[in-house]
C-alpha cells in the first residue's frame, strides 16, 4: 500500500489519465447518467482535503520568509491576473459551452495551494516563501473566488455567492482545523520524524479523491460527450492557452521586477498552476457534471505542464532572471 500511494503522488497524471479513460468506457458501455454523485463526491473530498491540510504546516508561516513585494504581485496573479485570463479565453473559445467555460472560470478563479511548496522545492526556488503564498492563498479561496466566480462565470451558471462561500469555509476550514490537530497529535505521540515519514503518503491518499470524482464524473457525462467529442479539443486548447498565457505574463513581470530565479520562479508557479482539489471538490458537489468533466483534464494537462516548465525551460529560465 506504501509503495502504491508513493507511486500514485509520482505519476498522478499517468493515473488520472487512465481513470479518465476508463470513466469514458465505463460510461459508454452502462449508463450513469442518472447517478447522483454527490454523496460521492462529499466522500471524495474528504478523502482529497484532509490529508493534504495535514501535512500544510500552517503555523510556520510565522517564521517564514517575509518577501512581501513578492508575495503581493504572486497573489495578485494567482488572483487578478489569472481570473482576466480565464475570462477572456471562456469569452472567446469556450463562448457555445457554457459548463465547459465555467471551468475555464473556476481554473482562474481558485490559485494553487499546497501543490505550490512541493513545485517550489523541484524547481530550487524559495520554499519558505511558498509556504506564505500557499496559506495566503488557501485562506484568501473563501472571500475572493465566490466573488470572482460570481462577477466572471454567472452569465454561464447561476449559484448563490454566499452558498459557494459557505461551503468553501467548509471545505477548507474544517479539514485545515483537523490537519492541524492530527499533526500536531502525531508528532506528539510518534515524534517529527515519523511524521514525516508518514506525510510521505498524504498526496497519494488525496490522488485517491482525485481519482474518485474524476471516474464517477466522467462516467457520468461519457455518453453526452463522446456524442460531441470536439469538446476534448476546446477543453485541451483553453487550458493550454491559459497556461502559456499565464507563465509568459509572470516570467517579463519577474524580469521587469528583478526577482532573482529563487523568487521568480515562486511567481511564475503561482501564477500558471491553480487547485486541483479545491476545484474539483466544489464543481463536483455544486455545479454540473460537464464542468466537473472540463476540470478532470487539468490533472494531466497541469502536472505534465509544470514538470517541462520546471525540468525543460528552468535552466534557461534561471539564466535569463539571474
Amino acid at each position: 500500500m506504501r509503495k502504491l500511494l508513493i507511486n500514485l503522488k509520482k505519476r498522478l497524471y499517468i493515473y488520472v489519465l487512465a481513470d479518465f479513460i476508463l470513466a469514458l468506457l465505463a460510461g459508454y458501455l452502462t449508463d450513469f447518467s442518472a447517478l447522483n454523485i454527490k454523496p460521492i463526491s462529499i466522500l471524495a473530498v474528504f478523502v482529497m482535503l484532509y490529508p493534504m491540510l495535514t501535512g500544510m504546516a500552517v503555523e510556520k508561516v510565522k517564521k517564514a520568509g517575509r518577501n512581501f513585494r513578492l508575495i503581493g504581485t504572486t497573489l495578485l496573479f494567482a488572483y487578478g491576473v489569472a481570473s482576466v485570463t480565464a475570462y477572456f479565453i471562456s469569452r472567446t473559445i469556450l463562448i457555445d459551452y457554457p459548463d465547459i467555460a465555467f471551468a475555464m472560470v473556476m481554473v482562474g478563479a481558485i490559485p494553487c495551494s499546497n501543490m505550490l511548496i512541493g513545485w517550489s522545492g523541484i524547481a530550487d526556488a524559495s520554499v519558505e516563501d511558498a509556504l506564505v503564498i500557499a496559506v495566503a492563498g488557501l485562506l484568501l479561496i473563501p472571500v475572493v473566488s465566490p466573488v470572482i466566480l460570481w462577477f466572471s462565470g454567472g452569465v454561464f451558471v447561476s449559484f448563490d455567492p454566499t452558498v459557494l462561500a459557505s461551503l468553501l469555509l467548509l471545505y477548507i476550514l474544517v479539514p485545515l482545523a483537523f490537519g492541524m490537530l492530527t499533526r500536531k497529535a502525531i508528532i506528539k505521540r510518534k515524534g517529527m520524524e515519523y511524521f514525516m515519514d508518514v506525510k510521505k503518503l498524504f498526496p497519494g491518499i488525496s490522488a485517491i479523491g482525485i481519482l474518485l470524482i474524476v471516474f464517477f464524473s466522467v462516467a457520468k457525462v461519457s455518453r453526452a460527450v463522446l456524442k460531441r467529442p470536439e469538446m476534448f479539443l476546446w477543453i485541451f486548447l483553453a487550458l493550454i492557452l491559459y497556461y502559456l498565457i499565464q507563465t509568459g505574463l509572470s516570467f517579463i513581470t519577474a524580469k521587469l521586477m528583478k526577482f532573482r530565479y529563487e523568487q521568480g520562479m515562486i511567481l511564475i508557479l503561482g501564477a500558471t498552476a491553480s487547485s486541483q482539489a479545491i476545484s474539483l471538490s466544489i464543481a463536483a458537489t455544486l455545479f454540473g457534471p460537464l464542468t466537473v468533466f472540463a476540470l478532470s483534464f487539468k490533472p494531466i494537462l497541469q502536472v505534465l505542464y509544470i514538470m517541462a516548465l520546471i525540468y525543460g525551460a528552468g535552466p534557461k529560465i534561471k539564466k535569463f532572471l539571474n
